[in-house]
């Protein structure tokens, strides 16, 4: 089958919705609310504790008087990212601050993050292996055979608007899990090629960052979601920077050091060193090693300009 533009429109129109639809899904993760958990909801919000009871109830998962099994909203969890750090406030000056609660915050969202992305990925699978069946079936109906169909960079154009429209609300995770789901080797196998040298993240980095209104907010998304995912999305930080180093935006460079300095798991993980050890540097040397550091992840051959 030689698809032709419509047909191409139709087939991103329908990958797209299905991708948006396992998102959405795998929003809700079952999980074990244990004893300190329960107690912190009972005084923080009774009526939330009450409710989940209820649905405890109606789902009939009851364990024991102490712990809750419930189904928690994945990306209203993971949006707590912003509660990592207060940007009126540094985490070098003044007072020691207490790392306890941004350190078991930081744990319970990566135990959060890995549910989620694993239940996307499932759900995306499932979803796209049922719908190449009904679709191949459909086609033999009609006399004809599936070929991968090869989209243009305007095929691309559905993808894009809707991943970045995912950034403009302030749905980080929401936005690059619908890429990573896109470039599912699963669907690549079987049914579409991506224009040669078309990369989503990559476009979509470059438009956010584009946007004053938008790029502070990636770049701070881009550094969290490096240590949360444990690894499995810290490529998006060499990848951003490459961009970012590209463009020759000075003031970009500028925003990506700021939103480092001020991410203390970020910064200790960067410079490897106990956070104790880096208070005790003065400003300026603190900011340039974190520049070095940040300099360092752009296995590039150089080119003008720096971190400042």
């Amino acid at each position: 089958m030689d698809a032709s533009a419509e047909i191409r429109k139709k087939l991103a129109a329908l990958i797209g919705h299905l991708v948006t639809r396992c998102i959405r899904e795998a929003r809700m993760i079952p999980t074990v609310l244990h004893r300190e958990e329960v107690i912190s909801i009972i005084v923080d919000d009774p009526e939330r504790f009450a409710r989940l009871v209820r649905e405890e109830h109606t789902d009939q998962t009851e364990l024991s008087r102490e712990d809750l099994t419930v189904k928690l909203d994945a990306v209203s969890e993971l949006a707590k990212l912003d509660r990592l750090e207060t940007f009126d406030r540094s985490f070098w000056g003044g007072p020691e601050v207490d790392l306890a609660p941004i350190l078991d915050l930081t744990h319970q969202l990566t135990r959060t993050f890995a549910v989620y992305l694993g239940n996307a990925a499932t759900l995306f699978d499932r979803e796209f292996e049922e719908f190449m069946v009904k679709f191949r079936r459909s086609l033999a109906e009609a006399g004809l055979t599936l070929r991968a169909v090869d989209f243009t960079p305007e095929d691309m154009t559905v993808f894009e608007e809707t991943a970045i429209g995912y950034i403009a609300a302030g749905e980080g995770l929401q936005a690059f899990t619908y890429e990573k789901l896109l470039s599912s080797q699963i669907m690549m196998r079987q049914v579409v090629n991506l224009p040669a040298g078309y990369l989503l993240r990559e476009r979509m980095f470059r438009r956010a960052l584009g946007d004053a209104a938008l790029a502070p907010a990636l770049i701070r998304f881009v550094i969290r979601i490096s240590y949360i995912s444990q690894g499995a999305w810290e490529d998006m930080v060499p990848a951003l920077l490459g961009i970012v180093r590209e463009s020759g935006d000075d003031a970009a460079l500028r925003l990506v050091v700021d939103a480092a300095e001020k991410d203390v798991v970020f910064t200790c993980n960067l410079l490897c060193r106990p956070y104790d050890e880096i208070r005790s540097l003065d400003a300026g040397r603190r900011r340039r090693e974190i520049a070095a550091a940040l300099e360092r992840y752009l296995d590039t051959g150089g080119g003008s300009g720096g971190f400042h």
